[in-house]
């Protein structure tokens, strides 16, 4: 999937599991207030975007942005 793809389906509104640098995480891009991430086991790092865009651009995953990470993600779900 490329980074197009991938924002593409959280901005339109999918569930999206992966696993990125050790940790499993959860997108719920149809949460009311803008695209909510948390790792998925813990719910910690839980953080709402305004879109898609700013959530690779934004979340941090052991000190890099999900987008300097991308090469990294493996989707485990994708609704």
């Amino acid at each position: 999937m490329t980074r197009h793809e991938f924002i593409a389906k959280i901005d339109a509104g999918n569930d999206i599991m992966f696993e990125c640098d050790g940790k499993s995480f959860t997108i719920l891009g149809w949460y009311e207030n803008g695209p909510n991430i948390a790792e998925q086991e813990t719910e910690d790092n839980e953080a709402v975007f305004k879109d898609g865009s700013e959530l690779l651009r934004s979340y941090i995953v052991n000190g890099k942005t999900l987008d300097e990470r991308f090469d990294q993600i493996h989707i485990t779900f994708c609704s």
